[in-house]
């Protein structure tokens, strides 16, 4: 474990990123109070495009693996994929939600992998100064790691040990399951 994610395409996927954020609002005034308890995780729901019976055997054999949640494997968003080459300038901490770093510009929204984990850059970044990014660090990274633009992936495991898929007439299986990064 982790195990690769099967290469067999992905029909759809629907990705968010959950937080820990609590608010309490006043019946009476309406204000309100907001706590954020600094947790976050990507989730996800992947839906594979309808697969032969021969193409469905490494799929069904992947979901059997991971024996409901206590598996994990390797994912990342498949259209998330540039050739960018920026670096840290000086090491991370947990919970670090700006990195220094050196290196090419990026735009607000694109993807990466610092270590084992999936992030995302927040504001666009010219080249210069800290960038932003989100969710915060998982870990400690040291200084000089790459920033990986191409197909980063996180760590995910399924969000319920009941997965199944179905079989058509036309013998073609069709896959769908949700799925939380794993921290």
């Amino acid at each position: 474990m982790p195990l690769a994610f099967p290469s067999v395409g992905i029909q759809s996927i629907n990705m968010r990123l959950r937080r820990s954020v609590a608010v309490t609002e006043s019946p009476f005034s309406y204000e309100q109070q907001a706590h954020d308890f600094g947790g976050a995780r990507w989730e996800a729901e992947i839906t594979l495009p309808p697969l032969s019976h021969t193409e469905a055997r490494s799929v069904e054999a992947f979901i059997i693996a991971l024996k409901g949640r206590s598996g994990t494997f390797t994912f990342g968003h498949p259209l998330h994929n540039i050739s960018k080459s920026i670096s840290l300038t000086s090491a991370t901490a947990v919970r670090d939600d700006t990195l220094s770093v050196t290196g090419s510009s990026v735009d607000a929204g694109n993807y990466f992998q610092l270590g084992n984990y999936l992030y995302m850059v927040t504001e666009d970044w010219t080249g210069s100064g800290s960038m932003s990014i989100q969710p915060p660090m998982r870990e400690v990274v040291a200084s000089g790691a790459t920033l990986d633009f191409s197909l980063p992936k996180s760590t995910w495991r399924m969000a319920t040990n009941d997965i199944g898929w179905s079989t058509d007439s036309a013998s073609l299986y069709g896959f769908s399951f949700a799925c939380v990064e794993a921290l």
